[in-house]
């Protein structure tokens, strides 16, 4: 049997099932799906990832006039929402409680940028004054004259490289190339005679490399401002999983009733955890909403559901190692028949817990 390539994925935590949690309609559900998703992009995902959605919304949103202003906030200013309109990029839809936010939101980065506004008019604007325009200015003229006097030049892209223009002198540039090629464009149509006779001496194979030197800086600027424009993003570095489950407080091992917890770093992406309190005589149950999304944080198993999550009292030992040797599919139907009140389990995990298993 041929094997199966699987391409391995680049995050720590499992990525949330995007389509999956995209056609929910429910409040409920939509809100607890939500949370899922916001706790892999806080761990897996680089703020700015979630500014071009964000922008997005706010175009089809809000006025036009108010997004003027408030473009003048740097991009740091978003990123405390940037993560819920990646979510929203990946599912469509955001609860009402972030929208009914947003408008208040929309408040406060107003304000802030009136007042950026204010700042940067009692702020004088310093201007740098670079001379690398000038010199390519002067060298456009010169290698008109070392053209029309027989020398060859073809390597464009190092000439319009060695100036190092910047995007703005970039612009400049062009419009200075357009200034001295005008000239010699309409010496090549033919119809000033004036030119024609003052560029008497200037061949046609000479002409038509001069237009050819032309049109090659221009296009030489145009690469190197789409080069300038290319970001590199740095990717947020993955969280080391021993790192995330460092601070959970446990029992690594109870010598009475020969029970070892497992790795706590198995709980990272697993859709059940097991437990049981040495102290309280209970076993519990963090339980996920949907598979695979539960975490850890700080000394608390995250993203669990209250609803499917719950502890019982065990009055007889043997019931935990029936839990530690039970088919993942009987643990619940064995739980059902402690018969015992079932209460909410623990936000934190204790340090009189051991952690029995971990389902996948």
């Amino acid at each position: 049997m041929a094997k199966t390539s699987r391409t391995r994925s680049t995050y720590v935590l499992p990525e949330p099932k995007w389509a999956e949690y995209k056609i929910l309609t429910d409040d409920s559900e939509r809100d607890t799906a939500l949370q899922h998703c916001l706790y892999f992009v806080h761990y897996e995902i680089a703020e700015k990832a979630g500014i071009a959605p964000l922008k997005k919304w706010m175009k089809e949103n809000w006025d036009k006039q108010d997004i003027t202003s408030i473009s003048v906030l740097p991009e740091s200013a978003f990123y405390s929402m940037s993560k819920y309109f990646f979510c929203w990029n990946k599912l469509g839809w955001l609860p009402e409680s972030v929208l009914n936010f947003m408008k208040k939101q929309k408040l406060v980065w107003l304000k802030q940028a009136s007042l950026c506004i204010e700042e940067k008019e009692e702020t004088p604007k310093v201007v740098n004054i670079r001379e690398n325009l000038n010199k390519f200015a002067i060298a456009i003229d010169d290698s008109i004259e070392k053209i029309i006097g027989g020398t060859q030049i073809t390597n464009y892209k190092d000439f319009v490289l060695s100036y190092n223009l910047n995007a703005a002198e970039i612009n400049k540039a062009v419009e200075i190339v357009d200034r001295f090629a005008i000239e010699f464009k309409e010496l090549a149509e033919g119809t000033d005679t004036d030119l024609i006779e003052g560029y008497s001496h200037v061949k046609k194979s000479t002409l038509k490399h001069l237009l050819a030197f032309f049109d090659g800086i221009v296009i030489g600027l145009s690469e190197t401002k789409q080069v300038k424009k290319i970001v590199r993003i740095k990717r947020k570095k993955p969280v080391d999983k021993n790192k995330l489950v460092s601070k959970l407080k446990y029992t690594k091992q109870d010598v009475e009733l020969n029970l070892t917890s497992i790795n706590p770093v198995e709980i990272i992406g697993a859709s059940e955890v097991w437990v049981y309190d040495v102290n309280r005589k209970r076993i519990g149950v963090y339980a996920s909403e949907y598979a695979n999304t539960l975490g850890v944080k700080g000394t608390a198993i995250d993203n669990y559901s209250t609803s499917k999550s719950y502890e019982k009292t065990v009055r007889a030992a043997d019931i935990v190692k029936q839990l530690v040797d039970c088919r993942k599919n009987g643990l619940h139907t064995l739980a059902d028949k402690i018969r015992s009140k079932k209460y909410p389990v623990k936000t934190r995990v204790q340090p009189s817990m051991i952690l029995l298993r971990v389902i996948k």
